[in-house]
């Protein structure tokens, strides 16, 4: 007679867990962390490559110029505005258009008396300053273009909601309308806050503020009438920008080949995963949180497998029982990798439940932006089945080493 699989006629696996009832509480516990550090690590991750392209999202260009000593967004170098000009005369290119940026000292406005915990008054400050010309805009965002014309006085500035409250805000939680007037230092040059905006910061500075070009050379010390952080190429109605891009450095190198040693240009779609991939992969903090995630995959299949190892050390009688009965290694198995998966499910839950939470929780507190994605949702499922299968399987080792003899 065939003798069939003991997991088809009855849940060993499920009641496995269940005569255990501590032990495998404490490991579904000790899982659910794991998964949980997966989650925050993942989550910080995901908050590195979204704060990367913050600007950069909103910046209205095809193709983007940039100089070859060029580092992140806060540390672009600058190259001549000659080159722009040149570019701008090629057929496919309807308008080029400079934008300025760099990392600047601010200076804390007065301490209102009720904010006993911010900051003293004057303590400085790195903020994230751009600029560009009122005339030609070239950040998207409608209510910048509604106050364009404040910063035509060059110590006239736009401040960042998104500043964190360390740099003085009147509220001591975040700039607003209060905030209008308030005298504040930047780059050694008397300002004042004419209104403000929301954008977001990145990793490299927690505050930004928007002046006009001109109050941006007053306090970078360069001329932006000649210089330029980044050129914003915009293309003709129904140009491919790689098609354009391909022909442009061609044209260029043929009306002048030092051109190409100056600037660089990369299509805007390249420069956004060029500066995601530098903030994720050749900066510590992006690698910080990879090996978090790395670590915690490994402390999770630990656990898993110290539980499970200790299960069938325990139970080898009975694994013994069965396969003296004519059940195969691989009937047998089937029961640990069952018991890995359940414990997965049951761990999983709990811990997607709770970062939910704390990414909520640190995007309000922090402003730094994490939430919850269907690929991040599905892909730590995803990991908490291969991490508690990787277990199951080492596990099979010792079961494996049940024999009959070892019942006497």
């Amino acid at each position: 007679m065939r003798l069939l699989n003991p997991s088809k006629r009855t849940p060993v696996a499920l009641l496995n867990l269940i005569s255990q009832p501590a032990r495998t509480l404490a490991c579904i516990l000790g899982v659910s962390f794991a998964l949980l550090l997966i989650f925050m690590q993942l989550g910080f991750r995901g908050a590195v490559a979204n704060t990367a392209n913050i600007v950069y999202g909103k910046l209205q260009g095809d193709l983007v110029l940039r100089s070859p000593d060029y580092v992140h967004l806060y540390e672009p170098r600058t190259f001549d505005r000659g080159w722009m000009r040149m570019v701008q005369g090629h057929p496919m290119i309807e308008r080029v258009d400079p934008f300025f940026i760099m990392l600047m000292r601010w200076q804390n406005p007065p301490r209102p008396a009720e904010c006993t915990q911010a900051p003293p008054d004057g303590s400085f400050r790195t903020v994230g300053m751009m600029a560009m010309e009122i005339e030609h805009p070239v950040l998207d965002v409608p209510e910048i273009h509604d106050q364009l014309s404040k910063l035509k006085n060059p110590d006239a500035l736009l401040v960042d909601r998104a500043t964190r409250a360390e740099y003085g805000p009147g509220d001591c939680k975040r700039f607003s309308d209060k905030d209008i007037g308030s005298p504040v230092e930047v780059g050694n040059r008397l300002s004042h806050i004419a209104g403000h905006f929301q954008l977001g910061t990145g990793l490299a500075t927690n505050g930004a503020i928007l002046l006009s070009d001109v109050g941006y050379g007053l306090r970078a010390g360069i001329d932006t009438r000649q210089r330029a952080s980044l050129g914003l190429v915009r293309l003709r109605a129904g140009v491919d920008p790689e098609q354009a891009k391909a022909e442009l450095i061609a044209w260029l190198d043929q009306r002048d080949p030092r051109c190409l040693q100056e600037i660089e240009v990369l299509t805007m779609a390249e420069q956004l995963r060029w500066e995601r991939t530098r903030w994720l992969q050749d900066t510590p903090i992006g690698m910080i949180f990879t090996m978090g995630v790395v670590l915690s995959f490994i402390i999770g299949a630990a656990i898993v497998y110290m539980i499970l190892a200790n299960d069938v050390s325990n139970r080898l009688p009975e694994y013994a029982t069965l396969k003296a009965m004519g059940y195969s290694h691989w009937a047998l198995a089937r029961i640990v990798l069952v018991q890995s998966w359940l414990l997965a499910i049951l761990s999983y839950l709990p811990a997607a439940l709770i970062s939910f939470l704390l990414y909520e929780l640190t995007a309000g507190l922090s402003r730094i932006p994490t939430s919850m994605t269907w690929e991040r949702f599905w892909g730590v499922l995803g990991l908490a089945f291969l991490m508690c299968s990787a277990s199951g399987i080492m596990a099979m080792l010792r079961l494996w080493r049940a024999e009959p003899a070892s019942l006497f």
